[in-house]
């Protein structure tokens, strides 16, 4: 099953069953849309200069490939993510057992809007109304990670810059799954120490 395309049933109930399972591209386009309005938005209530902008969003895609980092740490790969029987296991631990069922490659909607509107009211307590210039850098930052996430689990490894996602995270899941956390960027495995020793996937 470690390579499997096949799909694990996580719910007896069809209706939450069939939520989990969801068209990745839809996802990932709808999300991006989503960031798009709201920095068009940012933009037309907050007048600050080209500059300011353009370090606002960028600074919510830094702070992203952080919490990225850690989620994909210290909460998917918590307590007993393997166990079927619990439910960080139907959040990643089945991932890993079938890495290759498109349908599970990312959160569905139901869960993917509800985690952003939590993150952008965090967000919002911290830095009032520049949030809507800091948080659609952040949800791009997470749109480009479901779809680097997307093509390195069904897709060949490309020929160019890319080909280095695809091994890093490819040693994440066929070779130690305690190394290689981050998937767009493996700047916090660096300093964290989490960097895998081993480069070969053999």
């Amino acid at each position: 099953m470690k390579n499997s395309k096949e799909s694990i049933r996580l719910f007896e109930n069809p209706i939450l069953e069939s939520l989990t399972k969801t068209n990745a591209l839809f996802v990932i386009a709808t999300l991006a849309l989503i960031s798009l309005s709201i920095l068009l938005f940012g933009i037309i209530k907050i007048k600050l200069s080209i500059l300011g902008y353009i370090v606002l969003f960028l600074s919510g895609t830094f702070v992203y490939t952080l919490a990225e980092y850690l989620i994909h740490r210290f909460i998917y790969h918590s307590g007993e993510y393997k166990n079927p029987k619990k439910w960080i296991f139907k959040i990643h631990g089945m991932h890993h057992t079938t890495p290759r069922d498109k349908q599970r490659l990312v959160l569905p909607l139901p869960v993917s809007i509800p985690l952003a509107g939590l993150f952008i009211f965090i967000f919002w307590l911290i830095m009032g109304n520049y949030v809507l210039l800091f948080f659609p850098g952040f949800l791009m930052g997470y749109s480009y990670y479901l779809s680097i996430h997307y093509f390195i689990h069904t897709t060949k490894p490309p020929k160019n810059f890319f080909r280095y996602l695809w091994k890093h995270h490819l040693l994440h899941h066929y070779k130690n799954e305690t190394v290689a956390f981050g998937l767009t960027s493996p700047l916090w495995d660096i300093i964290f120490g989490t960097m895998p020793k081993d480069k070969k996937l053999e």
